[in-house]
């Protein structure tokens, strides 16, 4: 979900903020939630956030310079690092694993995916999906 909020904070292609209230519409994430996401990527320096009047949310980097690659990095996400399909642990070059394990060439095709899409595709890619989401936790609510 952090790289969908990234996405939509940075689709306008405007340096304004993004008003917490409109990405949860947007997105139909309760407020709590989005308020853990947001700080997170605060915490990470991945956006940037301002209270009060004209306050919000804005990245610190274009939206199409972040990649899901940026996020694996920025939160130490293991998905990065190549494990032995086959039980024998941490891929390496020279290893337990036979010459052109198939593991690792699945991996290095994931880490390709993984840099070369950025948070900005995700967005895209998600939106249509977000919408329903959002209107059916409007409709939990209240009719959409």
């Amino acid at each position: 979900m952090a790289a969908v909020c990234m996405g939509l904070i940075g689709r306008d292609g405007t340096d304004e903020c993004m008003q917490i209230p409109e990405l949860v519409e947007r997105t139909g994430i309760s407020r709590p939630t989005l308020g853990k996401i947001i700080n997170a990527l605060a915490r990470k320096k991945l956006v940037k956030t301002r209270r009060g009047v004209g306050g919000g949310v804005r990245l610190v980097h274009s939206v199409e310079q972040v990649t899901l690659y940026d996020l694996c990095v920025a939160f130490e996400d293991p998905v990065i690092e190549c494990h032995c399909s086959f039980g024998f642990g941490h891929c390496v070059e020279e290893g337990p694993c036979p010459p052109g394990c198939l593991c690792v060439a699945q991996h290095s095709k994931h880490l390709e995916y993984l840099k070369n899409t950025t948070v900005l595709d995700v967005a895209e890619t998600m939106s249509p999906r977000l919408k329903e989401a959002a209107c059916l936790a409007k409709r939990s609510r209240r009719k959409c």
